[in-house]
């Protein structure tokens, strides 16, 4: 299963503020962002796409070094 989880905060009285999410699949959290919610799903999904692929970038940056792009 793939979610996006707001994480909070969830006393914020601003119910359009700022909220921290998870990108979760299954259980393990792959990427982590921050969403304004007044900014709608559109938008949402896309920072959740960028979180994912930024993780994933530092994930194989990590793993393979310099070698990674070129």
């Amino acid at each position: 299963m793939i979610a996006i989880v707001n994480v909070g905060p969830h006393d914020d009285p601003d119910p359009t503020g700022w909220r921290n999410y998870e990108v979760r699949i299954n259980h393990e959290v792959i990427a982590t962002f921050r969403h304004k919610r007044e900014h709608g799903l559109a938008r949402c999904l896309k920072v959740a796409a960028n979180a994912v692929a930024d993780a994933r970038a530092r994930e194989l940056q990590a793993y393979f070094g310099d070698e990674v792009g070129q």
